[in-house]
């Protein structure tokens, strides 16, 4: 996996790969980056691949629930990583609102090849919060983000710095914090947490998790709503989000099966790009 983080010498490449049964991380850059900023970027590769969190909860509770128990058989612990900034896990998930993971994607790339900072390894690091809040709208728009998500990104540049003082008071208050912003709702503020590390975070009103969540661990209805959602994964509150991680990756692996698709994909709105 590799990923790049913007430095004041440049931006630094963090590079991890699996070596004899263990996960070897590493930073490339410029000779010149401060100590401190490779320092700190090693610490944030870590939180990154999820050296950082604490896996043992999914475990405690796999030992007293039969259907995480055949779950958790195949995928053995879920340690869930941890995006370093928090302005590009808001970012993403506000870029992801309403249309497919596939415009989503293209639309990330496009904004990232603007705006980023060039890395070693051909990779772009995402852009800084104050490099975001001063791409006009119009220039957004033509990265394939819709007006509310503009509006939603130069929103959270602005409160960026108390967005980060109420996640360091805990989940609950970047939740509140997250949603008192202009176009950020429910689904964007539990994706952009679930992006920072958020074991308990659910993406209410998603289209596909729902369905997802029933057919694995309920009844196998394939049109369950937010509500049934909600009521199979209450059971595991503090862990949810943990736990939805465990069942796409059971999904995954086929260890188990998925619903059936609902419907056709709908085309892509490539109107939208130049």
């Amino acid at each position: 996996m590799r990923r790049a983080e913007p430095a004041t010498t440049g931006a630094l490449l963090l590079e991890a790969a699996p070596t004899d049964g263990r996960t070897e991380l590493r930073v490339v850059g410029s000779p010149a980056t401060p100590s401190h900023e490779v320092e700190a970027a090693l610490e944030a590769g870590l939180a990154w691949i999820g050296v950082r969190d604490d896996p043992t909860p999914l475990g405690d509770l796999a030992a007293h629930d039969r259907r995480l128990a055949k779950l958790y058989a195949v995928t053995g612990p879920v340690r869930l990583g941890r995006l370093p900034r928090l302005g590009e896990a808001f970012g993403r998930a506000v870029i992801a609102q309403l249309v497919q993971s596939a415009e989503a994607h293209r639309s990330i790339a496009q904004l990232v090849r603007r705006a980023g900072e060039d890395a070693p390894g051909g990779l772009t690091a995402w852009p800084r919060r104050e490099t975001v809040g001063a791409i006009p709208s119009w220039e957004l728009r033509r990265c394939g983000i819709s007006g509310r998500g503009a509006r939603a990104l130069h929103a959270g540049a602005v409160d960026g710095p108390h967005l980060e003082r109420a996640e360091q008071a805990g989940w609950d208050g970047l939740d509140a914090r997250l949603r008192a912003l202009p176009g950020v709702g429910v689904w964007t503020s539990a994706v952009a947490r679930r992006a920072r590390g958020d074991p308990d975070a659910v993406a209410v009103g998603d289209y596909n998790l729902p369905a997802l969540i029933a057919w694995v661990l309920g009844d196998g209805a394939a049109d369950a709503d937010d509500a049934t959602m909600l009521e199979l994964l209450a059971p595991f509150a503090g862990q949810r989000g943990r736990v939805i991680r465990l069942v796409e990756r059971a999904v995954g692996a086929r260890a188990v099966s998925g619903p059936p698709r609902r419907a056709p994909r709908a085309p892509l709105s490539a109107h939208r790009y130049w």
